[in-house]
């Protein structure tokens, strides 16, 4: 069987998965005023859908949007690229098959997704606190020991994982994702040391499921989708595999699940690039939505600090989310394998969708023409 995943930022190549990164006080990136978030009154919502406007009514450099353009365009694995600057859609191209209906697999963008519905946990006293432990939360796994949701949204619970290969396939034709995950055992104490996994976020979903009593999929349309406008339909039996390859086949406005019928938190969320932009929307306006909150804005806060620090040489790791500087502005993202990407600039009032191949994904590489952090870097700059 041949297969691969990488999740983290495609800018990190294939040495992404590998990668230990320890916190690190002194290399934060954001400064101690965070973000400078917008405070403007919505004139509209893009609930029922975005309104477009003219760059140029946006203080967006058109000469330098067509350089960002150019530069998706000469790459033959770009399928569309978003650019929503103060709530309204000011540029939209997509290259290959892409299109606006077109869904494909967010890959590691699901994982932010994820986050966000277990910040609607909390809202809901589901939870009271990310310091709980997990093996509280949840019972039947007292696997965890001293694991805390906290160490879970950070990445920093010590289990062993690898990304890729036989280890990663032997989890995902595991019974139970959570269980095997846990099996693995652990390499650091928690909270100590930062490694990416897709086993450990798997654990969000599963929290959700069990504390509820509902599926995932369920809690997700009530709770954040349908308020969204995001076209959203739970899969109604899970999709029993035998090969990894079936795992890369399109679906439509869905979620795969696991083998226990829960959906699968790392990856396998479906959507399109104007729906993906209504969450960075959603955070652009700490979870406001609609003139009301949709998520608390303390979520949003605590989603998007530093938690995880000196991260693959320009990160640092909030819960399921990446913060970095973009063009020198801070910045924070979902990032999922192929080089898919939301990102949110607050001081900018900005939000950029980028969406390359998912079928047959390749890793950006920074430096070469399938670079998708330079892409940010480039729509962030005329937009600067």
């Amino acid at each position: 069987m041949n297969q691969k995943l990488i999740s983290s930022p495609g800018v990190l190549g294939l040495l992404c998965f590998i990668i230990l990164a320890p916190s690190c006080e002194e290399q934060n990136l954001l400064p101690e005023t965070g973000y400078n978030w917008p405070e403007k009154e919505r004139s509209y919502w893009p609930t029922m859908g975005w309104e477009t406007a003219p760059m140029e009514e946006h203080q967006v450099d058109p000469e330098k949007m067509n350089k960002a353009d150019r530069f998706a365009g000469a790459d033959p694995l770009a399928r569309a690229l978003i650019v929503v600057k103060d709530g309204y859609l000011v540029f939209e191209k997509y290259y290959g098959d892409g299109d606006t209906a077109r869904c494909s697999n967010l890959w590691s963008v699901t994982k932010s997704f994820s986050s966000a519905l277990v910040g609607i946990l909390l809202d809901q006293d589901y939870v009271v606190s990310t310091h709980q432990l997990m093996a509280a939360l949840m019972p039947d796994y007292p696997q965890f020991n001293d694991i805390t949701l906290h160490h879970v949204l950070t990445m920093s619970t010590g289990l062993k994982w690898e990304e890729e290969g036989k280890p990663w396939v032997d989890w995902i034709f595991s019974d139970d994702w959570v269980a095997e995950a846990l099996a693995r055992g652990s390499f650091a104490e928690p909270g100590k040391t930062f490694k990416y996994s897709s086993g450990n976020s798997h654990f969000l979903t599963a929290l959700i499921h069990y504390k509820t009593g509902m599926s995932t999929g369920s809690f997700a349309r009530q709770y954040l989708f349908d308020p969204l406008g995001i076209e959203f339909e739970e899969l109604e039996d899970k999709i029993t595999y035998t090969r990894w390859e079936e795992y890369l086949e399109p679906l439509d406005h869905t979620w795969r699940k696991d083998p226990q019928g829960i959906e699968t938190a790392s990856f396998g969320l479906y959507l399109t690039a104007r729906e993906m932009a209504k969450l960075g929307y959603l955070y652009l306006n700490k979870g406001k939505w609609e003139n009301r909150p949709l998520i608390s804005e303390s979520w949003i806060d605590l989603s998007t600090r530093e938690y995880m620090t000196d991260i693959y040489g320009r990160y640092s790791y909030g819960y399921q989310w990446f913060i970095t500087l973009v063009d020198g502005v801070p910045s924070f993202l979902a990032s999922g394998f192929g080089g898919q990407i939301i990102g949110v600039v607050p001081a900018l009032d900005l939000v950029v969708v980028i969406k390359y191949d998912a079928e047959d994904p390749v890793d950006p590489a920074a430096g070469t023409a399938h670079d998708d952090m330079h892409l940010f870097d480039l729509v962030v700059q005329a937009v600067k």
